[in-house]
């Protein structure tokens, strides 16, 4: 509802429904308000708060910016943290890099170690095969140098070692009037060309059946006839054996003929060569005389032997 004001002018008549239904139609133009175009909004006014509501709510509010600012704070902390924990991480990423490069090299170079280690292995394997060889060579070279060298000994000392053997010497027949016994006088020869040392020899006369038993077993004395000695090369020394006990005067001719009976003596020579090795010479002997009465002597079958 509108209010109207007339003016000075002059007026005009007035057209009444007119006018209503132009303004109706303004207002149903321009005031669309509650219709599907324009829907009506119903705003609620909130209602006016007490005193201590509003205390509470200045409380809450300076509550909530406070913890705003704590969470600003931690959240402004953590951001640093973060970051700080971002720089160590790439550090330790250039270190665990550098640490994988590092071991690469590490293990590139073990492998390489390795394999000279390997090579230094063969070589050492082909060496030690090769000095076995070697030693195995010098041992058989060494073996044969012995062999030689006791083979050349050998036959130095064959050649120049001394040889003691024994030869016939004289004979004394018995003369109970002079006091002599049947007795037996072999030499004593050194045929080598170096001295024979520890010289002894043992020796032992008998008058014995002849010819002699087979099983007779030429029995030597323990004890030797002479202190030992040096006996020179080509050098002679005399050896004795007297009968123990004086036969009968009858028997004397037919011993001296070997005549049923005979004189005997034999015995053992034991010496040592410049080599320092030992040797014996066995020798048994039959003496007999001539009718002028030169002494006939001959060896044994038996009992004679040297080494």
């Amino acid at each position: 509802m509108g209010i109207w004001l007339q003016n000075p002018a002059p007026r005009k008549p007035i057209q009444p429904q007119k006018q209503q239904s132009q303004r109706t139609q303004q207002l149903t133009n321009s005031d669309q308000r509650g219709t599907d175009q324009e829907p009506l909004v119903v705003k609620e006014l909130p209602t006016p708060k007490t005193e201590a509501e509003a205390a509470r709510d200045a409380e809450d509010r300076k509550e909530k910016a406070m913890n705003d600012r704590e969470i600003i704070g931690l959240t402004r902390d953590l951001a640093v943290a973060t970051v700080i924990l971002a720089v160590i991480g790439l550090f330790q990423l250039f270190v665990f890099g550098d640490q994988a490069k590092q071991l690469r090299r590490t293990v590139r170079a073990a492998g390489e170690q390795s394999e000279a280690m390997e090579r230094s292995i063969r070589e050492a394997t082909r060496l030690a095969a090769a000095m076995e060889n070697v030693a195995r060579d010098m041992a058989v070279s060494a073996q044969a140098s012995i062999e030689s060298v006791a083979i050349l000994r050998d036959r130095t000392a064959r050649q120049i070692r001394a040889y003691v053997c024994v030869i016939f010497g004289v004979g004394i027949y018995q003369e109970k009037a002079k006091g002599l016994k049947f007795e037996g006088k072999p030499v004593m020869l050194n045929t080598g060309s170096t001295p024979a040392h520890k010289v002894t020899y043992s020796a032992q006369a008998a008058i014995l059946a002849a010819p002699l038993p087979e099983d007779f077993p030429f029995p030597i004395p323990a004890v030797a006839g002479s202190a030992a000695a040096i006996l020179g090369p080509q050098q002679r020394a005399n050896m004795s054996a007297v009968v123990p006990d004086f036969c009968d005067d009858a028997e004397v001719e037919n011993i001296k003929h070997g005549a049923g009976k005979a004189l005997y003596v034999w015995g053992i020579v034991t010496y040592e060569d410049v080599f320092g090795d030992a040797h014996h010479t066995k020798f048994a002997q039959a003496i007999t005389w001539l009718p002028d009465n030169n002494i006939w002597s001959y060896y044994m079958t038996r009992h004679n032997e040297a080494t």
